[in-house]
């Protein structure tokens, strides 16, 4: 399954994902990786940078920039590598969390205009888990997920380091629709910009509905 995985993005012409997640590459070689080590504490030697993403391990050629998933084999993968790209560069500081959490629409408030409904990205794992409000708690303990006050699921889950995300999830009922919700620290926009915010989410969404 991995090796079919493999074989068909190899035979597969480059997408505009696949040329962003390559042009991220290239900007990567640009900046200082001894201090981004640093900063991070990763592990590495003279030919890879290697860090752990939502749940998976991935590995950086520190000559071509290209992202591998060590889990998968699968390289230069869009969302995963634009995330992972952005915290690195974009952060001066090691994150360091507030414990104050805002919602999408505050987040975008902080960082910059942009869109605040995710019902749309989010439309499959809505699917997939309305009516199975156990299977998305199965599902968010699979990604390391620590359970958490606040909806009928509610988890924090790990993103990168000290980057985590908070979800709620509200069943439908008679009434109302359900709900699903990330919660972000108040600290976000200093590691990530708010267009990537949304390449998380659906890393963690896809992340979510594969593990179960």
């Amino acid at each position: 399954m991995l090796e079919s995985t493999r074989k068909q993005k190899e035979n597969s012409a480059p997408t505009n994902y696949d040329k962003s997640a390559a042009e991220a590459s290239r900007l990567f070689l640009g900046y200082d990786q001894e201090s981004i080590i640093r900063m991070f504490s990763l592990e590495h030697d003279d030919e890879t940078i290697r860090l752990k993403f939502i749940d998976q391990q991935f590995s950086i050629d520190r000559r071509s920039g290209v992202m591998t998933c060590l889990d998968t084999g699968v390289s230069g993968d869009f969302g995963p590598t634009l995330s992972v790209f952005d915290i690195l560069c974009r952060s001066k500081t090691p994150i360091h969390p507030s414990g104050e959490w805002v919602t999408l629409a505050q987040l975008a408030n902080r960082i910059g205009s942009g869109p605040t409904d995710p019902s749309g990205m989010m439309r499959g794992a809505m699917e997939k888990f309305t009516g199975h409000p156990e299977l998305l708690a199965k599902a968010c303990e699979a990604l390391g997920g620590v359970p958490k006050k606040g909806g009928e699921v509610s988890y924090l889950l790990p993103v990168f380091k000290e980057l985590h995300v908070w979800l709620q999830f509200w069943d439908a009922d008679d009434e109302f629709p359900a709900s699903l919700r990330f919660l972000w620290d108040s600290t976000t926009p200093e590691h990530l910009h708010y267009e990537t915010v949304w390449y998380v989410m659906g890393c963690i969404t896809d992340r979510l509905c594969q593990v179960v």
